[in-house]
């Protein structure tokens, strides 16, 4: 047995959610190691859908303008019932950098991945178990074990299970993983399928022998998912031929199926781990919520598992904040992973129940994707996963309540283009997202910039290495020119009016781009990081 470094960060997993929240941790300098037993990073993407807030969140790295120009987007939706077309869906685009969620493939994703965490000069350690694990008040200590059979026990100050369903991380700490399992198995494989267009569209075909959906993939490639009848064995690979035989009967005979990279059976679970923390070590993507690959947010879910768990597991080692910040991850990725799995179970068991139906329930089934206005925009915030609200976190607080109720803390920063700073034109989203949080000094429209220019100064003195802080003045208030501070010149006051500050005031953003706290008060900061952030 040998004893090793002691590291800030174990991560367990490396995967897309252990290699995005390592990368996230890695790049504000968190000394991290993520292990994985695995041989290397897995081929048979299972996850195939990146949606907007997903892409967000991998702009910040630098990462996404790859995925976009070579991913496919996902712009609608074909349903069909008992082989007759019956409705079309055209998305609108969504407020966002990214419009539109695109697919791109999960060991796509991982390589790219896997090589921002090389800049940052760290690597995965394949082959490498983790096979025990104890801790107390002052760190963690697992135990791995490497391909040559020898082991090592590695001290952390914490660690994360981003280990996937069967997670040896949560069967360690004796965290339970409640839930149900359908009752029908399914088939799934990546294969191509001729006369499959548009290829921007997800197809469901609903049929009394059942379903069958046709996913994107990049590269002209489906996804296929198809229920099995209830008695199947599913046990072993399964045919091309198989498949082909139920798209023949579910979908009317016109797509034929070729080049299949890989085939396989499964069965669906609907599971969130009882806690998602125990004492210094965390749980976080499949790990922690298992659901329907229905409507693709599985992957995503981890993805945003990771970014809101990096910046406050790196403010807790640093010291800025109570260790007690880290139970607000539960107490906001919970309820969002309960919602996940409820909501894709709603739609999988309708889908599955199809062939029971009556008329007037089908036609009911139908009428729910018929969306327009204000309802439809809900709708696509809702599935780009744009609104995923903390507004009950104990670590959102909210001085000025009459201001915009959808830019309130909790929720996510809306984008305003047009800005200056500098000699250089830019957007809001160009500041957040971290590494640090991000202050924003309004000015207002009329009265002297000066009151929030000394309040400027005197919050980058105070809290420079954790927070970037930006005066933000609007055209009729620009004043002197800053050589000392990070100036936004909102020329139009867009951004000044967007988020009702019109008279003078602060927004603190956190490093996974959702508001923290606002208030009319420019001496407000202070009372917020000494009441909330370091309240332990």
């Amino acid at each position: 047995m040998n004893e090793s470094d002691s590291t800030d960060v174990l991560v367990v997993g490396g995967r897309t959610t252990g290699m995005m929240l390592a990368a996230r941790l890695a790049r504000q300098g968190i000394n991290v190691r993520i292990v994985d037993g695995s041989p290397g990073i897995d081929i048979h993407s299972r996850a195939t859908l990146l949606h907007s807030r997903s892409l967000e969140l991998l702009d910040n790295l630098g990462i996404a303008d790859e995925m976009v120009s070579k991913g496919q987007p996902l712009r609608g939706m074909h349903l069909f019932f008992d082989g007759q077309a019956v409705m079309q869906t055209s998305d609108p685009p969504v407020d966002s950098p990214h419009p539109y969620g695109i697919s791109y493939s999960q060991a796509q994703i991982e390589g790219m991945l896997e090589a921002k965490l090389g800049s940052f000069g760290v690597t995965v350690e394949r082959g490498t178990e983790f096979v025990g694990l104890d801790q107390d008040d002052a760190c963690v200590r697992a135990r791995l074990r490497h391909r040559d059979g020898s082991e090592e026990t590695v001290e952390a100050a914490y660690m994360v299970g981003c280990d996937g369903a069967h997670s040896a991380t949560r069967h360690m700490l004796g965290i339970g993983f409640p839930g149900t399992r359908s009752r029908y198995p399914y088939m799934l494989a990546d294969v191509i399928a001729d006369n499959d267009e548009p290829a921007d569209a997800w197809f469901l075909f609903l049929h009394s022998l059942g379903a069958i959906v046709f996913a994107i993939l990049n590269g002209r490639r489906r996804q296929i998912i198809a229920p099995l009848p209830e008695d199947h064995p599913a046990e072993g690979e399964p045919e091309l031929a198989e498949l082909q035989s139920m798209i023949d009967l579910r979908t009317g005979g016109s797509y034929r199926l070729r080049d299949p990279l890989w085939l396989a059976y499964f069965r669906i679970n609907y599971r969130v781990a009882e806690r998602f923390r125990d004492g210094r070590v965390f749980l976080a993507g499949d790990a922690a919520h298992v659901h329907s690959p229905f409507a693709g947010h599985g992957m995503n879910t981890g993805i945003q598992d990771a970014c809101n768990l990096a910046w406050k597991l790196t403010l807790a080692i640093r010291g800025v904040a109570s260790p007690a910040l880290l139970d607000s991850y539960d107490a906001e990725r919970r309820p969002v992973a309960q919602g996940v799995v409820e909501n894709t179970r709603t739609f999988t068991e309708s889908v599955e129940n199809y062939p029971s139906m009556t008329a007037g329930e089908r036609d009911s089934f139908l009428n729910g994707f018929r969306r327009e206005g204000d309802e439809l925009t809900a709708f696509r915030r809702s599935f780009e996963e744009l609104d995923l609200d903390y507004g009950a976190s104990p670590i959102g607080r909210d001085d000025a309540a009459d201001l915009p109720e959808d830019v309130r803390p909790g929720l996510e920063a809306r984008n305003v283009a047009g800005l200056l700073h500098g000699d250089e034109g830019c957007d809001l989203f160009r500041f957040l997202g971290g590494p640090h949080h991000c202050l924003l000094v309004f000015a207002g429209m009329n009265a002297s910039p000066e009151a929030a220019r000394a309040r400027a100064r005197e919050a980058h003195a105070t809290y420079g290495p954790w927070m970037d802080v930006h005066l933000v003045l609007a055209q009729a208030n620009n004043g002197n020119a800053d050589t000392d501070l990070s100036v936004l010149l909102d020329r139009q006051a867009a951004l000044t009016r967007r988020y009702g500050m019109e008279g003078a005031g602060i927004y603190l953003f956190r490093p996974d781009g959702h508001v923290a706290y606002r208030t009319h008060r420019l001496d407000g900061l202070k009372t917020y990081v000494d009441t909330v952030l370091n309240a332990g």
